[in-house]
């Protein structure tokens, strides 16, 4: 069997991909809707960057904002077969590291210094099993559940008017479909869904300060409505031990408002990814991705993705 192969068969599956404080996709890599050999441990490490810039309502103050997050992902995860049907579990933990950019780095008109915390991020939990497996043809479906646990490093004062914590102080669930087409010998297509659920945060500070003061009002309620994502892969394996592949998506819904306000827009954009996935060996391969927007029609775009990530299968 070709590296290449090889490393088809080992892609066990569901990429779980959250950044704290931004309502967020699950996306998925090239080939993870196929099923995975059972019996396999892969355990990866990840280092990414990401950018988000747009205008924060602070108190009345619009404010010209950019958010820099620097993290470092492990994951452990296992395949098996239960009842007949491939499955595979995964845990996932990140430390992250914000820097503040534009008016959010000094001291604006509304003269309060914000503060970016880093940490370890909100624990995050998956199980995907393939209801449908045909590998002559290239063929699978699979189902996906997450859940992000907030166990991440949380301060309510590092809240206004956006989360510029690790963790979220929230449970969140996601639940994703994919279905994978090979197409001849050289190209895979994939197609995928998720709906995202989250739990209210009782300990979000907002835009709200004390009136006359600069001191935080006490913890207000912070709200989001389910938040919905579509995408679409098209891989081809340039050579054995490399494929490349171009992703888009398109993010719905994720309506917040704090403290029974009026309820802030909804997210809607669209976006891509670029990839590349060499295989260094038949166990060990090395995922690079770019990603970036498209259209977003929100207050603050998601710029900038870059992650490379090491994979080693045991």
């Amino acid at each position: 069997m070709t590296a290449s192969g090889l490393l088809k068969r080992l892609s066990c599956g569901v990429c779980l991909a959250c950044l704290s404080g931004l309502v967020q996709a699950v996306d998925l890599s090239p080939y993870d809707v196929v099923a995975p050999v059972t019996g396999v441990t892969a355990g990866s490490v990840q280092a990414g960057h990401r950018s988000i810039q747009g205008d924060v309502d602070f108190n009345g103050v619009t404010l010209g904002s950019r958010i820099d997050q620097h993290n470092v992902s492990v994951r452990i995860g296992r395949s098996a077969e239960v009842r007949g049907f491939p499955v595979y579990a995964y845990a996932t933990l990140s430390y992250i590291r914000p820097e503040l950019g534009d008016d959010l780095a000094g001291e604006p008109l509304t003269g309060v210094r914000l503060r970016a915390d880093e940490g370890l991020s909100d624990l995050g939990l998956a199980a995907a099993v393939w209801p449908y497996v045909d590998r002559d043809n290239g063929r699978f479906v699979g189902v996906a559940a997450y859940a992000i646990l907030p166990t991440g490093q949380y301060d309510a004062s590092r809240t206004f008017g956006l989360n510029l914590n690790p963790g979220n102080n929230r449970f969140a669930g996601v639940i994703q479909t994919g279905f994978h087409q090979r197409l001849g010998d050289s190209f895979d297509w994939s197609i995928a869904a998720d709906a995202a659920f989250f739990e209210d945060n009782d300990r979000f500070i907002g835009r709200r300060v004390e009136p006359g003061t600069q001191e935080p009002a006490d913890p207000a309620r912070l709200e989001v409505e389910p938040y919905l994502s579509y995408q679409t892969t098209l891989a081809w394996r340039a050579q054995s031990a490399l494929s490349l592949a171009v992703s888009l998506y398109a993010d719905r819904g994720g309506e917040s408002r704090v403290d029974g306000g009026d309820w802030r827009p909804a997210i809607n954009r669209e976006r891509y990814g670029l990839w590349a996935l060499v295989a260094l060996s038949p166990r060990t391969r090395v995922n690079f991705s770019y990603k970036s927007t498209i259209n977003d029609r929100g207050a603050l775009e998601l710029q900038d993705n870059v992650q490379v990530r090491l994979i080693r299968f045991f």
